[in-house]
């Protein structure tokens, strides 16, 4: 006995007396681990309660979130910059406007003080005190209006200045008409009324380049925000995306079960609400398909079973006719005869596909798994039609440069390919010629059957493989067959995991190629 098996022996007694086995320690959950699986459990929930409609626009709503709330600040910074340009703007040409309006001030000023000089009489004294007191005005005005210390300092400084200019005026006691120092007392004022405006044109041009500061911030933070919100956008729209993907793909998965709903089950979605309803609806369908399917390959196996039994006994009732058993036939009689042991091989044919195509479709594999050279099937293929090409005095090029092997069913493999060598001669006409190429193309063993027939029409193309259809040229239509030629050598060729395609090829009207990888079977089929 081994030891694990000792060891198991050891512990079932004890198992029995009712002994517990040692307990595990318990391990305490995070609680946020555990929070966090409430929220999501609680999230599934409530997203299964909904539509694809109502989550779409959920989706949208909560994608267009950061973009709004990103619009709505970029919003308000430029609101704010254009009210605070608009400010401080406004606030420049004001003091630019006071300024010069002060220096013309000056100016009047100076000139009444000069014409109080000359005249000294009570007329030019009120016009001095007038444009004193104009001038006072026009200071404090400019004062209010300016922010700027420096401005506001100089101001003051042409404000006093003017006082003692006002008064030194009015003191004026010599016979000269303009003392020399009042000159020049008037000529420092007009300069540093020059020198106020100067200022105030360089205190704008400051405020607009803070005002440019100010806009390149805003246009700076909106870039940010953008630039933080749009990922935050794009992240939320593939969350949604990829919530509403996974499930689309499990009902596509679905809807490719249904070719074969026998071999698959439709996976029921928890959410949303309308897909999982679609899902279980889907399902329902696999299981009537899958009983639709049953019951037509039972009806398919009983009816083609029975009618072999009469169909047998036809044949041999007409092969006893044939052979003269009860007495001799004339002529006609032996024609008859013919017609009907032809039909009869005819009709015991389409059984046979038939039922060959019924197993195929019940997922049939290769039974046996054996070396098969390619061209040696090919001709014992054709020495199987050696007389039906002979009587329609037909060629037959067989190219084979080099042996081509693969591993499969040897009889599975030659019935695909006397489907398509029947078809060939059964469409190529009289004299005609049909070719088969058979070589490797990288880990591939390519069959290729050509004919000389009327070709293939395009509209055809989509519809060549399934089972039944013949088309709808002229040339099917006058063609003995049940269209399951090509279907049923598709089904064997993919079951060594291959392909049938039809292909074009210079020199010939139709070409059907088979397509097998050269790996064995054994690999996928162990």
């Amino acid at each position: 006995m081994c030891p694990r098996a000792q060891a198991l022996g050891a512990i079932e007694p004890r198992r029995q007396r009712g002994v517990p086995p040692p307990a595990m320690p318990e391990t305490t959950p995070h609680p946020l681990s555990t929070r966090l699986r409430r929220i999501r459990r609680r999230f599934g929930r409530r997203l299964g309660t909904r539509s694809v409609l109502t989550l779409q626009l959920a989706g949208f709503a909560l994608v267009a979130l950061p973009l709004l709330i990103a619009l709505i600040i970029a919003g308000g910074q430029i609101d704010r910059v254009t009210r605070e340009g608009e400010q401080l703007l406004d606030r420049s040409l004001s003091v630019t406007r006071s300024a010069r309006q002060i220096g013309e001030r000056v100016l009047a000023f100076e000139r009444a003080a000069r014409q109080y000089g000359v005249l000294r009489d009570r007329e030019a004294r009120g016009s001095l005190l007038e444009r004193h007191r104009t001038l006072l005005q026009g200071l404090e005005d400019f004062m209010i209006l300016t922010a700027t210390e420096p401005l506001i300092h100089h101001a003051d400084a042409i404000r006093e200045q003017s006082r003692a200019l006002f008064d030194r005026t009015l003191d004026i006691q010599t016979d000269e008409d303009w003392p020399q120092h009042l000159a020049d007392e008037f000529g420092r004022l007009n300069e540093r009324a020059n020198t106020l405006l100067l200022d105030s044109e360089a205190a704008a041009g400051e405020g607009l380049e803070r005002l440019e500061r100010m806009g390149e911030s805003a246009r700076n933070f909106s870039f940010l925000s953008l630039g933080l919100t749009v990922p935050l956008a794009i992240a939320l729209a593939l969350l949604m995306a990829g919530f509403l993907n996974r499930r689309v793909r499990r009902l596509d998965r679905g809807m490719r079960a249904l070719a074969r709903p026998e071999q698959a089950r439709i996976e029921q979605i928890a959410s949303p609400r309308d897909l999982r309803a679609l899902s279980i609806r889907m399902e329902w369908v696999r299981r009537r398909l899958t009983r639709t399917e049953r019951d037509r390959r039972r009806l398919v196996g009983q009816v083609s079973h029975e009618l072999k039994t009469p169909l047998s006994a036809i044949r041999e009732g007409t092969s006893l006719l044939s052979d003269q058993s009860f007495g001799a036939l004339g002529r006609q009689q032996h024609e008859v005869i013919g017609i009907i042991q032809s039909n009869i091989e005819r009709l015991q044919e389409q059984i046979e596909n038939l039922l060959r195509f019924n197993r195929l479709q019940s997922g049939t594999q290769p039974r046996l798994h054996r070396i098969v050279r390619l061209d040696e099937l090919a001709g014992r293929v054709l020495a199987n039609h050696r007389l039906t090409v002979e009587a329609r005095n037909m060629q037959v090029e067989l190219d084979a440069p080099a042996p081509v092997t693969v591993e499969g069913d040897p009889d599975m493999l030659a019935t695909a390919l006397d489907n398509l060598v029947s078809n060939a001669l059964k469409f190529s006409q009289e004299g005609g010629t049909i070719g088969i190429d058979i070589r490797h193309v990288d880990d591939h063993a390519i069959v290729r059957v050509a004919d000389s027939g009327p070709g293939i029409q395009a509209r055809d193309h989509d519809q060549l493989f399934e089972p039944f259809y013949r088309g709808d040229s002229s040339h099917t239509r006058t063609r003995p067959g049940s269209g399951l030629g090509l279907a049923i050598c598709r089904d064997l060729v993919r079951a060594h995991r291959g392909d049938v395609d039809l292909v074009d090829q210079a020199g010939w009207s139709t070409v059907f190629q088979i397509r097998i990888p050269l790996q064995q079977l054994r690999e996928s089929n162990p």
